[in-house]
């Protein structure tokens, strides 16, 4: 008999909700203006945040996928996730939920959601999605974000978008 495994996600809003698998980020903080705008870096590069005394490059989500700007006044966070000695933070409208799920519950996306260009928006990042069935909410099923196909995409497109 095979036991179920269970993941925990945090739930984050960007237009839509979406799920991050919790061991992907470090930490979640408040979004501050004390971000230091690097020049000569592509406009979804908000800039640098130092975060106890350790860099952290903040990517504005909605601008890197084209979405209008975020209303003012909103609950902006940032996902700050880590990948060796580099630290990055992704700029969301709001932090939701965190949730367990069992793996019973997650799949993998349709191939017509999992595109790659970033015209697409964050679906592009996916791979899986998640079956949830609420209580009051109903049934709804979540995209699950990968901090990791989001990293290595920009290391490809930085050049070109640099040149």
């Amino acid at each position: 008999m095979r036991r179920h495994q269970r993941q925990v996600y945090i739930t984050f809003a960007l237009e839509n909700t979406y799920a991050v698998e919790i061991k992907q980020v470090r930490e979640i903080i408040d979004y501050t203006d004390a971000i230091t705008h690097t020049p000569g870096m592509p406009p979804f590069m908000r800039g640098m945040l130092n975060l106890r005394q350790q860099m952290v490059s903040v990517i504005d989500l909605r601008c890197l996928y084209q979405m209008a700007p975020a209303a003012p006044g909103g609950r902006a966070k940032i996902l700050v996730i880590e990948r060796g000695q580099d630290r990055y933070g992704l700029l969301v409208d709001a932090v939701e939920n965190i949730m367990t799920v069992n793996d019973n519950r997650r799949f993998t996306a349709p191939k017509m959601m999992r595109n790659s260009s970033v015209n697409d928006g964050p679906r592009g990042e996916m791979e899986e999605v998640i079956d949830i069935e609420g209580e009051g909410e109903g049934h709804k099923t979540l995209s699950v974000f990968e901090c990791d196909r989001l990293l290595q995409r920009l290391a490809r497109e930085m050049p070109a978008l640099a040149a």
